[in-house]
């Protein structure tokens, strides 16, 4: 399978006249009272790409709660909203994730983090997931090469996003290498911005034009960032930057 430079794709674009919720509404179901800040980077990454972002907490926490109140975009919920497209996973701990109960309501689901350590390969079917190297092969027992992630979405039927210094995009079918970014992308909160994004620009794409283009946006503002900073920035300044990152037209 030819594997190829990602690159950006024909992607959604708000139609004139539309009204609020029209353009994505998503659920991001994330933290922890230990990973607070997981919950927060991935509401940064998807609240300007999506028309409603829904939060629900991994488990109760006042430090959560308190942290996701200061974004006024978030929408605090307590049971599963009407949504596009559900993101679950960063930063949730050993809190339980009920991936049976989120299928009945959600056709589009982004798995990311802590999910990989509740959910096996047989569950992973028609899903769009983000694991890291580490995270790959904990789930498919190898490591996270091109040809092995198109095996893997071709066996398990999903979609798989490999991070890495090149991510790797795969539905079983085509092969998408993301290169960009640089070292400084290293910081803790970057692969939640990049969930976020992705959970928001699905919500209106099919899976692979969206993980290409979050992949790519994603790496894009860490380039726009080193310019100015070097490597001396960190996750949310790579959620600033992502809308200089995207190209909509």
């Amino acid at each position: 399978m030819l594997a190829m430079e990602g690159k950006r794709s024909s992607l959604y674009v708000p139609p004139e006249g539309s009204r609020k919720g029209e353009n994505g509404k998503v659920l991001i179901l994330a933290g922890s009272r230990k990973y607070h800040g997981a919950a927060v980077f991935c509401i940064l990454g998807a609240r300007r790409f999506a028309d409603m972002v829904y939060f629900m907490p991994g488990e109760r926490d006042e430090k959560l709660m308190f942290a996701v109140s200061g974004i006024p975009e978030a929408i605090v919920v307590e049971e599963f909203p009407e949504a596009d497209c559900a993101l679950a996973g960063p930063g949730m701990g050993d809190a339980p994730l009920d991936l049976g109960r989120m299928r009945k309501k959600y056709g589009r689901i982004v798995l990311d983090g802590d999910a990989f350590k509740q959910v096996g390969k047989r569950e992973l079917r028609g899903l769009l997931i983000t694991p890291h190297e580490g995270e790959f092969r904990m789930l498919f027992g190898m490591d996270g090469s091109p040809e092995h992630v198109r095996a893997m979405a071709e066996k398990w039927g999903c979609t798989i996003v490999k991070k890495g210094h090149v991510d790797v995009v795969s539905d079983g079918k085509e092969i998408v290498l993301v290169r960009g970014g640089n070292a400084g992308m290293s910081k803790g909160g970057t692969g939640d911005v990049l969930a976020g994004l992705l959970c928001a620009l699905y919500a209106k794409n099919d899976a692979m034009e969206a993980a290409v283009a979050a992949s790519r946006a994603n790496k894009r503002a860490g380039e726009l960032l080193f310019k100015e900073k070097g490597y001396a920035y960190c996750a949310s300044d790579v959620a600033e930057r992502l809308p200089e990152a995207m190209k909509w037209r």
